[in-house]
């Protein structure tokens, strides 16, 4: 189901731009089924046992049963882990029954999941109903029955199949009459009121067609966007906007699937703001009552509002109940405020504030531990900010900066590997200018270092200028990069570079063929502290002379048309020698080649710290077969090798000379199999070995039934082996479970590993995901648990489940 934003003027989409937002309901829900719950020895033990018993739960099929389930993980949750938080747990319970009792219906999710579809009608609106006319005449009144009397001034009366039409109202009954002195209309028996935006239906009604208010008694009802309905003893039409419905019920759940429903003394439907009010409010499932709250807000379409999000629980070693509160501010921007408490540690706040306008664009999150009590009651925090601004046509400001307060953070607060595993956090500020055929930017970058031992440097500042000429194919074309950097460490060599490489080339060809010369010149100057060499030059010279040659013929394939091409190219590249050693490593690395794009490359490191010395000659070649019909790529192979003339002098610190006269041979393949099969290989072969040091296969399947199956390998030298897969299969039209496995084969150990469990219909959804993944310091698990529950309509409780599926599960898309 997706959600429709307004837009304000010019361009900007917020829709698209505010993702991942919450639509609270008035999760009391969870404070209420906590209530009912008892712990078994096993599930305080075991983190594992959530995962069996939840797979037991689901056993049964009854959605109140699995709701009782619900409520039983959810109390093992809380009560395992926060014993000695069990006041603070009934006082913080307390406060969210009142909390709740006068929260917003805000969004869950402005990409909101796409619900299953269902067998049933849910849009009643849909349906035909009688008319006079398509195209009435502006506020004149039509009526049609099968006999009556009409009267131009006094009552009229109407028997059989009637009609009565103005504007965009429209009456259907077995009988009615109508009132031309006070525009009143009587309809008695199958009555149905009808308009743009809701339907009446009601043994009698009452109402003025002229100031659009009446009494429907017994009626049910149809309003807003997402097919909202329900049955109320009376309902009142105030005036053409607003309703007020007595003694009611409230579902957005397809029509004969009531699943869930809310019943209230009193609610208040506006059509206009499409927002409802209701007070003395059950929440029932079934006909089984769930929670009470004395009144609440909900949108009658996907519009944003502020408000309390819905709860989440937390399940490892910081376990703890969430609430956030989220700020509609305004359509471009939006702010989520977050009270979390965590097992021994406190009351932690997670803040979000995300713009959108003409010309800026960003993300803050700031993250507040005030007392940390188990880091020796420590403050503990950390900030991200992502900020984008257009200065004009050809200028633009780029801000990106974390921090944290101290070096454990995201070992105690994260939920991946990944991040359990962040050595140094950027910040980064430039201001970057491209207007024709030149560019260049100015930038400070620093980090915060966590650890000593994988730390970059500093650079304050750094200044690139680059001119590159717009010119034709066949154009003889000159240009220059160059970069001046002041590069900061701390307990290192600092100091000053300054680059500039001045190039000239020139390409002829056709389409057949082509041939580049290319000469350039680069010149790297030092200006070093902490050094015994003050200042240091170097300057070479690089000549690179590129060719290749295209065939294609066209072939058939099952009675299809496809075009097959032979790709040749030959690259030759001469640097001379220069002695090095005596420069130190800022930001070079030797590049690891894993494709035949790499082998044409000036130099073998990345940086300017090396310019490597080089006389070699590239040979590769790549076949492709195109689809004529598709205009797809549907397979592609590539070969190549380089050859070299000398030896290879020049290498990082503890590297050695390269004596070898062909490099590995690269390997390159990637296609469709089919239309669910793809594949895709890199690897290298060292024939003089017989070995095959690196390499990776990937092999990915994907159908319209939702299942996938992903599979690699990577070997990296001796350094890494490691075994991925990762997959979802749908058991049911209703239920599917995903999972995915990273292995570490050269360690035999498994690296994460995720399982889970989905469930949907037209009415609500769930998913839990366990997660079990391996933290920084190579030794011990976390094993984090993601639930979502969403009533559809209403909203959603928690929203991690889905992203990490997305994140662990390629292809992965919600449905």
């Amino acid at each position: 189901m997706s959600f429709p934003f307004a837009l304000a003027d010019g361009e900007l989409n917020y829709a698209e731009f505010f993702k991942s937002r919450a639509k609270p309901i008035s999760y009391a829900l969870l404070s209420a089924l906590i209530s009912r719950i008892q712990v078994s020895e096993k599930m305080q033990k075991e983190g594992g046992g959530y995962i069996y018993s939840f797979i037991k739960f689901y056993g049964i099929v009854s959605l109140k049963h699995i709701l009782k389930s619900y409520a039983l993980l959810i109390q093992k949750l809380i009560y395992n882990y926060q014993v000695k938080y069990t006041s603070l747990i009934k006082l913080f319970l307390c406060f969210l029954s009142i909390i709740f009792a006068s929260m917003a219906v805000a969004e869950t999710h402005l990409e909101q999941q796409k619900w299953q579809r269902c067998t049933v009608n849910n849009n009643q609106r849909a349906a035909s109903y009688p008319k006079i006319t398509n195209q009435p005449y502006p506020d004149a009144v039509y009526l049609g029955a099968n006999e009556g009397t009409i009267r131009l001034k006094g009552i009229s009366t109407l028997y059989g199949n009637v009609i009565i039409q103005n504007n965009d109202i429209l009456f259907n009954a077995d009988s009615a009459s109508f009132n031309k002195r006070n525009n009143v209309v009587n309809a008695q028996g199958n009555v149905v009121l009808s308009s743009a935006n809701s339907i009446l239906k009601s043994p009698s009604i009452q109402y003025n067609i002229k100031n659009s208010s009446g009494v429907i008694e017994n009626a049910e009802y149809e309003i807003g966007a997402v097919g909202a309905h329900g049955k109320s003893q009376q309902i009142k039409q105030l005036d053409e906007n607003n309703l007020q419905l007595k003694n009611a019920t409230y579902t957005s759940c397809p029509v004969s699937i009531d699943s869930w429903h809310f019943s209230s003394s009193e609610i208040k439907l506006n059509k206009k703001t499409q927002i409802g009010k209701a007070k003395n409010v059950t929440l029932k499932v079934g006909d089984v009552p769930i929670f009470y709250f004395p009144w609440l807000n909900f949108p009658l379409n996907n519009q944003r509002l502020s408000g309390f999000l819905a709860p989440r629980a937390r399940i490892q070693s910081n376990a703890g109940v969430s609430l956030p509160y989220y700020f509609n501010l305004a359509p471009n921007y939006d702010a989520t405020v977050t009270f979390s408490t965590l097992r021994s540690r406190g009351i932690k706040f997670d803040t979000e504030f995300r713009y959108l306008t003409e010309k800026h664009q960003g993300v803050f999150n700031y993250d507040y531990l005030p007392d940390d009590s188990s880091y020796n009651n420590k403050r503990r925090d950390y900030f991200e900010i992502k900020h984008h601004t257009n200065l004009d046509k050809y200028t633009n400001v780029n801000l990106v900066a974390e921090g944290v307060s101290d070096k454990d953070y995201f070992d105690d607060f994260s939920t991946s590997l990944e991040d359990s595993t962040r050595s140094a956090l950027q910040r980064r500020l430039e201001i970057i200018r491209n207007e024709g055929d030149w560019s260049g930017s100015v930038a400070v970058e620093d980090y915060q270092i966590l650890d000593i031992n994988d730390a970059p440097y500093a650079r304050l500042p750094e200044i690139k200028l680059s001119y590159h000429p717009k010119s034709k194919p066949m154009e003889f074309k000159v240009g220059f990069d160059s970069e001046l950097v002041y590069f900061d460490k701390e307990d290192s060599i600092t100091g000053t570079r300054a680059d500039i490489k001045l190039f000239a080339s020139k390409k002829w060809g056709a389409d057949s063929w082509f041939i580049k010369p290319k000469l350039s010149l680069q010149h790297t100057s030092y200006s070093l502290n902490k050094s015994d060499n003050k200042i240091i030059n170097r300057t070479l010279p690089i000549f690179t002379l590129d060719s290749g040659l295209f065939f294609d013929r066209e072939i058939t394939i099952k009675n299809k048309q496809y075009t097959q091409t032979l790709e040749p190219r030959l690259f030759y590249t001469k640097t001379p020698y220069k002695d090095q050693n005596n420069i130190p490593i800022f930001d070079t690395a030797k590049i690891n080649f894993s494709a035949t794009n790499q082998l044409f490359s000036e130099n073998r490191f990345t940086g300017k710290d090396r310019i490597g010395d080089t006389n070699q000659l590239t040979f590769a070649v790549t076949s492709r077969i195109q689809s004529r019909q598709l205009g797809k790529e549907l397979f592609k192979i590539s070969v190549g090798q380089s050859f070299s003339f000398d030896d290879k002098k020049v290498t990082l610190p503890g590297g050695t000379i390269q004596t070898g006269r062909r490099s590995n041979l690269v390997l390159e393949l990637s296609g469709r199999l089919n239309e669910r099969f793809r594949i895709s290989a890199t690897g290298l072969l060292d024939k003089d070995k017989k070995d095959i040091p690196s390499f990776e296969l990937r092999l990915n399947y994907h159908d319209d039934k939702k299942r996938i199956a992903n599979i690699s390998y990577r070997k990296l030298d001796t350094e890494l082996k490691q075994l991925t897969f990762s997959g979802s299969l749908p058991i049911t039209n209703k239920w599917s479970m995903v999972a995915s496995v990273d292995q570490d084969v050269e360690n035999n150990r498994n690296l994460q590993t995720l399982l889970g469990l989905e469930y949907q219909d037209c009415c609500w959804k769930t998913r839990i995901v366990a997660k079990r993944y391996l933290t920084a310091d190579n030794k011990h698990y976390e094993t984090p648990v993601f639930l979502e529950f969403e009533l559809k309509g209403l909203g959603s409780l928690g929203t991690g489940a889905s992203r990490e599926i997305k994140d662990n599960i390629y292809g992965y898309d919600d449905y």
